[in-house]
């Protein structure tokens, strides 16, 4: 956007008497939608016409509802029964999920399939009595860390808030990122807002994550953490 603003005022100085009409406006405003979308729901162009972008809204309660219904299918089996396979299966669906991120490209397929490998690591951590989430959320293993974020997405736990919050900051993936500060707002919740370190919300201030789902979650957590301080 900068370089256009540029190339328009070197493009004025060179040719004062260039006229540039609205079609040539529409034009350049086009180029520069999708620079646009983290910032604008819609945009009118001239002569009345509109741009509407998809709702952040919407995908972010899209999502909700995959993972919700991993909690619900998850049955009365909750994390007092520790299933000895079920480790393996985490592990499993780590990989499975960086094999995805590696082999298709960024997209809506991508992140439906993602979507249900989180799903199923949503179900498939909760059958861990204890499962070793420092380590998790500390790993360099991108599958491990989401299979944190779901453990703690179906169990939050309280005590795992400062150092989830500084993973969940730290998160260099941007699904992974998203669903961090989903199970993020959950683990909130069991703290109680009146609870949680400033640090801890100062860090989430701090946080400056690309993609509209995201910065709307951290807003929207933020706007939560302020209402009671």
């Amino acid at each position: 956007m900068s370089g256009v603003a540029v190339a328009v005022a070197v493009t004025h100085v060179l040719a004062p008497d260039l006229k540039i009409d609205n079609v040539t406006v529409a034009l350049l405003v086009v180029a520069v939608v999708p620079w646009l979308r983290d910032l604008l729901n819609s945009i009118e162009l001239p002569g009345g016409f509109r741009v509407e972008f998809k709702a952040v809204e919407q995908r972010i309660e899209a999502a909700e509802r995959i993972a919700d219904a991993a909690l619900v299918g998850s049955g009365d089996d909750g994390p007092e029964t520790d299933d000895p396979t079920a480790l393996a299966d985490v592990r499993r669906l780590a990989a499975e999920y960086l094999e995805v991120r590696r082999s298709m490209a960024s997209g809506s397929a991508r992140t439906q399939r993602m979507s249900g490998i989180f799903a199923r690591l949503v179900r498939t951590t909760q059958r861990l009595a204890d499962p070793d989430l420092d380590d998790w959320l500390t790993s360099p293993d991108g599958g491990l860390r989401l299979a944190a974020y779901a453990r703690l997405y179906a169990v939050p736990v309280p005590d795992a808030l400062t150092l989830f919050a500084e993973a969940v900051v730290k998160e260099p993936l941007a699904f992974n990122q998203y669903w961090g500060i989903r199970a993020l707002d959950k683990v909130v919740d069991a703290v109680g807002v009146e609870d949680v370190p400033p640090g801890v919300v100062r860090r989430l201030e701090d946080c400056r994550p690309r993609g509209s789902d995201r910065v709307a979650l951290v807003r929207r957590l933020i706007t939560k953490l302020h209402g009671l301080r």
